[in-house]
């Protein structure tokens, strides 16, 4: 009929109706809604974003404003110091404030914007001093984490994510059973630093990197840049572009040993290295001196005026993390080197947490934080100080929270048992949240798809050492933090369901989301397996520590609570799903089962009710 068109044609009319809705949203509705809303993320929300009317930002934006000039050092630039800066050939980089809000406040955060009076330079000028800055501000990251790998001492009892957290711990409990008696009574300190990014004073930055670097020694770094490209779970291409540091004594010319060097540590399976340039231009001198020039030129430029920051580091930058690591560092080999005899000293950031059978030792350590101090910018924000013994008569410890009785301390993000040193997760920070703002899921053709992969990508991320490992926590601690591990995959599973497109319904194609369902039980019992590989957890016939089929009925059961508060739109799937588990419950020993039954108590994923999905 009439009403066919050739397909090229249909091709372009697709492109047209593209282009026109690409300009609707970028020309009318994004311009519409900036004019009269600013759009924020939160820190209370994950990914969700706030429109806050602009008359009420303004007054909210003046607040944060007013605050952080109480508590940050900053001082005007003169009309004398513009004109210097006009003069002189190096302009320096200027930061914009912004403010993240926060249950009971703003959070200040600073991204590096552009230079100084950029107006006075070209767009190309502009573009090759920022390229140029951000070249020696990685290469200086790059070095500081070079040193500080060569020498551990620098950062003290640094960890950097849950990987050092699980070593640490490990070691540390490892050492507790390997004495055969009784576990001993242990004193939890856990502190955090007040604005401590704000507070560390310059000179003792200085000194400290001073010692790191030793610019009077003027060593030469080679830095290798390369780039690692990898095929992904989901079939996808991924490009990494990484930096490696040496020095003359361990430096690899043939990128055949550097590959096989590299290889040792990291896994390259399905990777292609290629090396894009090695430069010898850095020196300790050069690199010091760049740090320099960054600290006494931290600029920042809020509304339209500039102003010198004249104590600590500004958040949101490169080095943020690491500078103030290498600070602490220091403090704590003057100030606390046998603190941790016979226990651990763990420090994340800021978060310190000190475990120790010595009550002294304890007492020292909180008194020495709570009188702060003043040498690094330190003091401890009581709010956020827990111990676990009593500290009333401790001068400035009145406000700290005192629970001697309480069997689990949280620290960032994990609760840990103080009587048998075992790790769960702590899944307060989902309270009153929702899945779907935490949940980055791109529903486009393919959303089944993308489903599923981001599922097992959050999924594997979720199973760590930490929560898994046998050798660290009893088997029933495992069977709870796999049974909320599959509780909060059920939450992430109705999100995305939700927000499937095309009004695509589960009882369309029910075995595809059972599928789903059943490939994130292997998945977790893969996991489970990797983390405990001197263990047998199954053998035929249902036994074993920690057979299959009890992770699989784990698994049904975790969905079936979830999806029972949706019975309209999973009743296709709760039937199958219920059948499954009584196949699963009769294979499993009775051990096991009364095992199951107790984990799987709903006062036991009480933390779960206040999540908003």
């Amino acid at each position: 009929g009439n009403h066919f068109v050739p397909a090229s044609e249909h091709l372009y009319r697709e492109e047209i109706l593209a282009k026109f809705l690409y300009w609707l949203m970028d020309t009318y509705v994004v311009q519409l809604l900036r004019s009269f809303f600013y759009v924020t993320e939160t820190m209370f929300q994950k990914n969700m974003l706030f429109y806050y009317r602009k008359c009420i930002w303004g007054k909210l934006q003046d607040i944060g404003i007013r605050k952080h000039f109480s508590k940050v050092k900053l001082r005007p630039l003169t009309a004398e110091e513009m004109e210097a800066i006009h003069q002189k050939k190096y302009l320096p980089m200027a930061s914009k404030l912004r403010f993240i809000p926060k249950v009971t406040g703003l959070r200040p955060i600073v991204r590096m914007s552009g230079v100084v009076e950029a107006q006075t330079l070209s767009k190309e000028s502009r573009a090759k001093k920022m390229n140029h800055y951000n070249m020696q501000l990685k290469n200086l990251f790059s070095v500081l984490n070079y040193e500080r790998t060569i020498n551990t001492s620098y950062i003290g009892s640094s960890v950097f994510g849950r990987d050092d957290i699980y070593k640490s711990w490990k070691t540390f409990v490892k050492k507790v059973l390997k004495s055969d008696g009784e576990i001993p009574h242990f004193y939890y300190v856990k502190a955090d630093v007040s604005r401590a990014f704000d507070s560390i004073p310059h000179n003792k930055l200085v000194e400290v990197i001073s010692q790191v670097l030793k610019p009077e020694k003027k060593t030469v770094y080679c830095i290798r840049r390369y780039a690692v490209v990898m095929i992904t779970g989901s079939g996808k291409t991924r490009k990494l572009y990484k930096r490696h540091v040496s020095t003359f004594k361990d430096f690899m010319p043939d990128m055949k040993q550097f590959v096989s060097r590299l290889h040792e540590s990291t896994s390259l399976r399905d990777a292609i290295i290629a090396e894009q340039s090695l430069t010898f231009n850095e020196t300790s001198a050069s690199l010091f001196n760049f740090f320099l020039q960054m600290l006494n030129n931290n600029i920042l430029e809020i509304e339209r005026s500039y102003y010198l920051q004249c104590s600590g580091i500004p958040q949101g930058s490169l080095l943020s993390t690491l500078l103030c690591s290498l600070c602490y560092g220091d403090m704590e080999n003057k100030l606390f080197s046998g603190v941790q005899k016979d226990g651990v000293l763990i420090r994340l950031i800021d978060d310190f947490l000190l475990v120790t059978p010595h009550l002294t030792h304890a007492r020292t350590f909180l008194r020495t934080l709570a009188m702060g101090i003043p040498e690094y910018g330190f003091l401890i924000n009581p709010k956020k100080t827990v111990v676990n013994f009593s500290a009333d008569d401790i001068p400035e410890c009145s406000e700290f929270k005192q629970l001697p009785n309480c069997r689990l301390i949280p620290w960032c993000g994990l609760l840990l048992d103080t009587q048998t040193l075992e790790v769960y997760c702590d899944y307060s920070s989902y309270s009153c949240t929702s899945i779907r703002s935490s949940l980055s899921f791109n529903s486009n053709r393919t959303a089944g798809k993308n489903m599923k992969h981001k599922l097992l990508a959050v999924l594997k991320l979720k199973c760590h050492g930490l929560f898994l490992d046998l050798q660290i926590n009893s088997l029933k601690t495992v069977f709870i933090n796999v049974y909320k591990i599959f509780l909060l995959q059920a939450y992430r599973f109705h999100a995305c369901v939700i927000q499937l497109p095309f009004n695509q319904k589960v009882r369309n194609n029910p075995d595809f989301f059972l599928r789903v369902i059943a490939e994130n039980a292997s998945c977790c019992y893969s996991m489970l397996k990797a983390k405990n590989p001197g263990f047998t957890l199954g053998n035929r016939g249902a036994s074993g520590m920690f057979p299959s089929e009890a992770a699989e009925w784990l698994c049904y059961h975790a969905f079936t609570v979830k999806l029972s508060n949706h019975k309209v739109v999973y009743k296709c799937l709760l039937k199958p799903l219920k059948f499954c588990m009584m196949q699963l419950f009769r294979k499993i020993p009775k051990d096991t089962k009364a095992l199951l039954k107790t984990v799987t108590e709903p006062s036991i994923c009480k933390d779960f009710k206040s999540i908003l999905d």
